[in-house]
């Protein structure tokens, strides 16, 4: 409830002339809940409703609901980053076995979030990322962070030891088609 509450905040301190179906937009919940965040946070004199004309609303936010949405985002940043640390140190503890077993040159498929922090805790383990791989043919021939985006087939020409699967979602579907690659036969597969 906090995060929406801090999003319903920062919509409102960006536009204050937001109806509430945009807020519901903006913080993924439907206006009916928008309806009732407004009411709660107006109680708590965070938010004052100022009528714009007979059926309209501008939500401004008060001193005290500036000073919330700042506390809010400070304890939401401070949370997201010790959340981050703490994923980078899962994935490093998953990928050791890269470094055990000697290899060194790894691709990475699925060019995402996960993709992100994988090669974050990538560093300094001595494995070089030599592709990223992934399905969405709107992401291949794009940049991801220093890296063109390839598709799979892309594998059977990229020098690589193993393949790093960074994607939960669709984990096992990536694991199937890459177990049939004939590409795959010399290469190791890892999954986070």
């Amino acid at each position: 409830m906090k995060l929406r509450i801090l999003a319903l905040l920062q919509a409102l301190s960006e536009n204050s002339r937001l109806s509430q179906t945009r807020l519901g937009k903006f913080c993924h919940t439907s206006s009916a809940m928008v309806h009732k965040y407004l009411a709660e946070m107006q109680g708590q004199g965070l938010v004052d409703f100022q009528p714009v004309d007979k059926k309209s609303y501008m939500y401004a936010l008060t001193p005290k609901g500036v000073a919330e949405r700042k506390t809010l985002m400070e304890t939401y940043c401070s949370e997201m980053v010790q959340a981050y640390a703490s994923l980078k140190q899962i994935v490093r503890r998953r990928l050791e076995p890269l470094t055990e077993e000697g290899i060194t040159r790894v691709a990475l498929f699925g060019a995402a979030e996960t993709c992100e922090v994988v090669l974050t805790a990538l560093q300094g383990s001595g494995c070089t990322v030599v592709g990223i791989l992934d399905n969405a043919s709107r992401k291949q021939g794009t940049r991801f962070h220093d890296h063109t985006v390839l598709p799979p087939e892309s594998l059977a020409h990229l020098d690589a030891q193993a393949v790093i699967i960074t994607s939960f979602a669709r984990q096992d579907d990536i694991y199937r088609q890459l177990a049939a690659m004939p590409a795959m036969r010399e290469k190791k597969i890892f999954t986070l």
